[in-house]
């Protein structure tokens, strides 16, 4: 399984370039020595100015690994290499919860700066920089909403924004991806990186029969995010919303099985869609539990 870690610190290893300039400057200081102590002290002034840069570059060598391995992106494995079972139940667990984590981490930080925000406002601190109006903007942009951002308003109602940014339960994000992707084995999810079964309408958008082709995602962090906004912005789960914002309001817990009976806009099959998901939840749910804190114990989830 693919796991996000931090690569490993090699040694600073020199390059030949590095190694021959080392060597000549080491000859030039011999010759300064000849020169007097002044000129020595002039050289080895200069050797620790170019050893400082030297170890600087690889710093920021060793940094960059570090970001490209924080950024790394991830394809669908092919989960059929395990057999049906606890195997492939644990490798598919193993895949989807840091990726759900990572969308709800992003989300949860997002809210708390509406929060924020609107706490600021409330308090007659308005007078949105340029900065913080561009991220209102994007924010209103990824909720769906058409905002107007000025330095004194925000075009539209906190709590509506505020309905639209929010987190989901993970074993409720879990269940419908098993139902969705047949355990992620079902050809949408190995060739488009897509574990919901979202679908798109247009010729040659996606991958299947045309007319009725799935997206395809060039990712699996792009297709979570997709599957979240879905829920996060369309009109057909406006239900799911509002049930999520009064559960917050009231200080509840947001419930996989509070929310499952608002999901009727995604599957035609109605009260058997979610007969199926309560079914995985309890079937399941003890499996999730488990993998999720090895995961959080190994680190694979901060």
């Amino acid at each position: 399984m693919m796991h996000l870690h931090f690569l490993p610190q090699p040694p600073v290893q020199w390059a030949a370039g590095q190694r021959l300039m080392l060597s000549l400057w080491g000859r030039a200081l011999l010759r300064a020595s000849v020169r007097g102590w002044q000129g020595l002290l002039t050289m080895l002034g200069i050797v620790l100015m170019i050893a400082l840069s030297m170890g600087s570059a690889a710093q920021a060598a060793r940094l960059d690994d570090e970001l490209v391995a924080k950024d790394s992106t991830q394809q669908m494995p092919d989960l059929r290499v395990f057999p049906a079972g606890t195997k492939r139940k644990v490798a598919f667990f193993e895949l989807m919860i840091p990726l759900i984590v990572a969308e709800n981490q992003r989300l949860a930080e997002q809210r708390d700066w509406l929060l924020a925000m609107r706490k600021r406002a409330g308090d007659g601190g308005r007078d949105y920089s340029e900065r913080e109006q561009e991220r209102l903007n994007g924010l209103c942009d990824q909720a769906n909403l058409p905002c107007d951002v000025t330095r004194e308003d925000i075009g539209v109602s906190w709590n509506r924004l505020l309905l639209r940014i929010d987190t989901l339960p993970l074993d409720m994000v879990l269940v419908q991806a098993i139902e969705e992707s047949g355990w992620g084995t079902s050809g949408h999810a190995r060739n488009a990186n897509n574990l919901f079964g979202m679908r798109c309408f247009s010729h040659g958008c996606g991958i299947g029969a045309a007319g009725r082709e799935y997206r395809r995602f060039e990712n699996l962090e792009t297709g979570m995010a997709a599957y979240f906004s879905n829920l996060n912005s369309q009109r057909s789960y406006a239900k799911l919303r509002e049930l999520r914002g009064r559960l917050r309001n009231a200080g509840q817990p947001v419930r996989s099985e509070d929310l499952i009976p608002t999901l009727s806009a995604y599957s035609t099959r109605g009260n058997a869609y979610f007969v199926t998901l309560y079914d995985l939840l309890r079937w399941n749910r003890g499996l999730m539990r488990t993998v999720r804190e090895r995961l959080a114990a190994n680190g694979a989830l901060s």
